[in-house]
Parts: C-alpha cells; sequence; structure tokens
C-alpha cells in the first residue's frame, strides 16, 4: 500500500479540515442519519447508484467529526474507486507510519471505505478487524446492492446497517436552489399556493434526473453527455466486469437502453432475447447484474395476502429519469412522459411493488402490509383498478399521481385523492 496515496487522500492530517470542493455547503437530507449511526458500533453501508453523492456524504461527515473536534489524526479515508490493496495492508500502513501506535490505543478510529466492492475479499477483512477492535468505526460506500446477509456480505449480517442513496428528491433539488419550501407534514393547499414558484422547474429536474453535480445544469447536450459517460457507460464497460466477470458489454448495453427508454416495461426474457439475440438465461443474468449495479430498479408483482411478490413477473425501470431522457431524447412523447414521471414517483415513494393481473393493474404498491395503492396518470382520468386491488387485500390509501391536476375521485367503491406530481415529489405526503 503506497503511503503517499494514503496521505493524499486524507488531507486533514495536514490541514485539519476536508477541502471546500470535497465538502459542499449543501447538505443531503441522509447526512443526519449517517452521523447519527456513528453514536453506534455497528458498520454503517452506505449504497447507491454512481454519482449519486456517496463520496460526498463521507467528506461532509468527516467535516463534521472535525468540526466537532475528533483528532484529524484519528480519522482515516480511502478509495478504492481506483486503486489496488486490501484492507488490512491499509490499516496496517496507517497503524505502522500515520498512528505510530496500536489501533486499540485510541479512544475512537473512523474508517472510511469508498467504493469497497473493489477490493477483493473486503467483507472479511472488515469482519475480522470489527471483531478485533471495538474502538474503530467503519463507514463503507459502494455503487453496488450488498445484500448484507448473503453471498460475499454474510461475514457482516447483524454487524451492518445499510443506508440507500438514491438520486436527489425534487425537494433536495429545491433546497439545493434555495427555494423556500413548504413545512413537512403540510396540506396540498399549501403547496399548491406555491405551484407558480416550484412546479416549473419539475421538468428540469426530470431531465437532470436527480444527479447532484448536474442539478443546476441548463445545457442539454452536456447532461446527455454527462449520464452517458459518467453513468451508463462507468457501468456497462466497468462496473458489470468487476471481479473476474464476464459477458458482452453491448448486450448489456441494448437492454439498459431497452429498459430506459420504455420505463416500466414488464421483463418478459424471451422477448428481450429476441431483441438481442441472447437466449433467456443470459438476458436474465444480465439484468440481475445491472440491477446489482443499482443502475435499474426492479419491482415484483406482489401477490397473495402475504408482503411477497413474484420473481417470474417483473417490471424495471432505469433509477434516474435523466437516463430516459439520454437515450430517448427530449421532445418526448405524452406516453413517454408519463413514464417519465412514473421513475420520479417509483423513487420517491421507495416502491418495490406493483399489482397486476389480467386486465388489471397499478403502477405501485407500498406501506408495511402493502396498503397504499399508487397510478400515475398525468391527465388524472382513466380506469382505475383500486377496488380489484382492495378485493384481495386491505386498502387503507389511494392515489392518482397528475401532472397538475388535484382534487378527488372514486373507482371501484374506493375513493381517491389527485395530487401533482411535482407537489408529491416536492414533499407533500400522500400517507
Amino acid at each position: 500500500m503506497n503511503l503517499s496515496r494514503i496521505i493524499e487522500y486524507n488531507p486533514w492530517w495536514d490541514t485539519g479540515q476536508v477541502r471546500k470542493e470535497l465538502s459542499p455547503d449543501y447538505k443531503r437530507q441522509m447526512l443526519a442519519e449517517i452521523l447519527s449511526s456513528f453514536e453506534s458500533r455497528y458498520v454503517s453501508v452506505l449504497r447507491g447508484p454512481r454519482r449519486t453523492g456517496k463520496s460526498t456524504l463521507l467528506y461532509q461527515s468527516i467535516a463534521n467529526l472535525l468540526s466537532d473536534d475528533v483528532e484529524p489524526e484519528s480519522i482515516l479515508y480511502f478509495s478504492f474507486d481506483a486503486e489496488d490493496g486490501t484492507i488490512q495492508n491499509l490499516l496496517d500502513e496507517y497503524r505502522n507510519s500515520i498512528l505510530g501506535a496500536p489501533l486499540e490505543s485510541k479512544k475512537r478510529i473512523y474508517v472510511f471505505l469508498d467504493e469497497v466492492q473493489k477490493c477483493k475479499g473486503w467483507a472479511e477483512q472488515v469482519k475480522r478487524n470489527y471483531d478485533l477492535y471495538p474502538n474503530i468505526k467503519f463507514v463503507l460506500s459502494g455503487s453496488v446492492s450488498f445484500e448484507l446477509g448473503t453471498g460475499t456480505t454474510e461475514s457482516l449480517a447483524g454487524r451492518a446497517r445499510e443506508f440507500v442513496l438514491l438520486p436527489m428528491s425534487f425537494r433536495e433539488y429545491l433546497e439545493l436552489r434555495g427555494e423556500d419550501l413548504p413545512k413537512a407534514g403540510s396540506a396540498l393547499k399549501e403547496y399548491l399556493l406555491a405551484e407558480r414558484r416550484l412546479r416549473p422547474y419539475f421538468n428540469h429536474y426530470l431531465t437532470t434526473g436527480g444527479f447532484p453535480e448536474i442539478a443546476l445544469e441548463e445545457n442539454q447536450s452536456a447532461i446527455k453527455e454527462y449520464v452517458l459517460s459518467s453513468i451508463v457507460r462507468r457501468v456497462v464497460y466497468g462496473d458489470l466486469f468487476e471481479n473476474g466477470r464476464t459477458g458482452d458489454p453491448e448486450s448489456m448495453m441494448a437492454l439498459l437502453r431497452a429498459i430506459s427508454e420504455r420505463p416500466g416495461i414488464l421483463l418478459n426474457y424471451d422477448h428481450l432475447g429476441s431483441d438481442i439475440g441472447r437466449d433467456r438465461r443470459t438476458v436474465s443474468s444480465y439484468i440481475n447484474r445491472l440491477e446489482y449495479t443499482m443502475i435499474i430498479r426492479t419491482l415484483g408483482n406482489i401477490t397473495g395476502s402475504a408482503l411477497s411478490s413474484s420473481r417470474k413477473h417483473r417490471k424495471a425501470y432505469p433509477v434516474s429519469s435523466a437516463m430516459t431522457y439520454a437515450f430517448k431524447g427530449h421532445d418526448l412523447a405524452e406516453e413517454d412522459l408519463g413514464r417519465v414521471y412514473e421513475i420520479a414517483v417509483m423513487n420517491h415513494l421507495d416502491a418495490h411493488y406493483f399489482w397486476r393481473r389480467p386486465r388489471y393493474e397499478v403502477d405501485f404498491i407500498t406501506g408495511d402490509n402493502a396498503e397504499i395503492a399508487t397510478e400515475v396518470k398525468l391527465s388524472g382520468e382513466g380506469r382505475f383498478h383500486f377496488g380489484q386491488y382492495a378485493e384481495i387485500r386491505n386498502l387503507d390509501k389511494a392515489t392518482v399521481v397528475t401532472k397538475g391536476v388535484s382534487g378527488k375521485g372514486k373507482a371501484g367503491g374506493i375513493a381517491f385523492e389527485k395530487v401533482p406530481a411535482w407537489a408529491l415529489c416536492a414533499g407533500y405526503s400522500i400517507l
């Protein structure tokens, strides 16, 4: 492990502070959750798609520790994104060359490991040092779905807590722009009073897709190039082939394009395989790998009375609406715009399920007991299947998310609320 590189990653050992460009003034809502986890011993694991601001959150966390008078040399940061080495060698070099004393000699040490999934055997190395040194607080980040408790991370079961960082919400985007927003829990009326001021930003938010670095970018060509170069190609030609994985990147790109151009597509592996010239088993494997890198999200079709879903009938979405614009262009038909709205609503609700039967469908099912049903319909009009869903499960709340219409409605004996997408994503609660 190269000592000079370690020192380069930790400038606060010399200056006592994090460089301003690494720790910007705007702080995402998850920062408070990460900071509160420092009071506990468990490993804090931050995961999310590329370019959502994970590294920034780590640097902001370090800046907060320094402002609380934590000794600079008690904070170690390292990124495996473009570096070789092991966690054990890193800790050994840190102990010998920086601390000059045993690791246990410090009351508390904070170890931040960025893009940790790129370090071979990382989970076992973290477990070993977690068990040996109760004074070390590990904070990890990665651009993959770690699936704690299974596979390579089984050793961390019971020792770690996950935090998932998705692209910025519309509310965070508005905060970044310095807009005043209705307080959490405000009635819809409070959002509608601010409609003339807030709603015009929604289309730009969808175009930039919640990626912090381009949130204020106005040039559409620059936005497209950023999404395709810094996110899509980095994943398809890089992340998907880490740790010796093989496959055809062009076929994976074709699948990602299909999902991005048709958000909410039902995953029929035979049809997709025919489109890209691959068998269904290969398509299934590639879809799982795309999901692993968190560049797409899949939703299960909820089944029965228990909170379970069919793995055979899934829908897929790109993780960000910016990907649809990057692949498909900015002059979207109304149908395509509705699908883009679905991406924003899915991320806002953090939905994992939908409901579909022959002739019936509800876009998103959420709640601890699958008791909240949400449909996206830009016009606010159409055939809604809340009543059919209520026949098989308890339904507490039904909502139709629109382009701009608000009000009340009823379908199949079920009352529902119409909520503009911009207001929902700006923070209006449908619970």
